[in-house]
């Protein structure tokens, strides 16, 4: 399990349940991508963002519709 924890999970405001009221919803977005190993942050638009050395706002969430351009 801790191998498939995305590496940027200890500051990750969604996995800290700092953007969700519902703890449910917090636990199946961890799931299908905090806890999903490499096919689950290369859908995480906060990891693409990350890595790509950008700022991450505090509110976007993994699946957000914006663009990333």
């Amino acid at each position: 399990m801790e191998q498939d924890l995305c590496p940027k999970h200890a500051n990750c405001p969604l996995f800290r349940g700092e953007m969700l009221a519902s703890k449910k919803a917090q636990e199946i977005y961890m799931r299908l991508y905090c806890e999903a190993g490499e096919k689950g942050r290369n859908r995480c638009k906060r990891f693409i963002l990350s890595e790509a050395g950008e700022a991450v706002p505090h509110n976007l969430m993994p699946n957000d519709t914006r663009s990333l351009d």
